[in-house]
């Protein structure tokens, strides 16, 4: 003898009732909240004599379509070579690199990892004709 069972179906409740206390609760606490702009504190911060940002200065590696590396830094430009990375741009934390767009990309890649190489943290590249 095969025993029924009855499957029942989930019992959902009904949230009418909830969303309406809800938005009560909203309007009371909107009618009894006072926004006081004055009754705030003022804190007087102390002062220092030193600059609080450094003069950053930007460096710009460019590189040409004959594979030629130009470091830019003051509006002055000097030529350098990939394996004085390390050496010339030690104390460099952001650089930004612009190549020629007909460049081979693997020479881009190979210049993001020497710079990395040197310390280098931050890398922006562009991309010029």
């Amino acid at each position: 003898m095969k025993r029924r069972t009855k499957s029942r179906s989930l019992a959902t409740p009904d949230l009418t009732p909830l969303i309406d206390v809800v938005f009560l609760l909203l309007i009371f606490f909107m009618l009894v909240t006072t926004f006081d702009k004055y009754s705030s504190f003022n804190l007087e911060l102390p002062t220092s004599g030193i600059s609080s940002e450094l003069e950053k200065k930007e460096y710009e590696l460019i590189i040409d379509k004959n594979e030629k590396y130009f470091i830019k830094y003051d509006k002055v430009s000097e030529e350098i070579v990939i394996e004085d990375f390390s050496e010339k741009l030690k104390f460099i934390t952001e650089i930004s690199i612009s190549a020629d767009k007909t460049l081979n990309y693997g020479t881009v890649v190979k210049t993001i990892g020497e710079l990395k190489n040197a310390g280098i943290t931050k890398v922006e590249l562009n991309f010029y004709e």
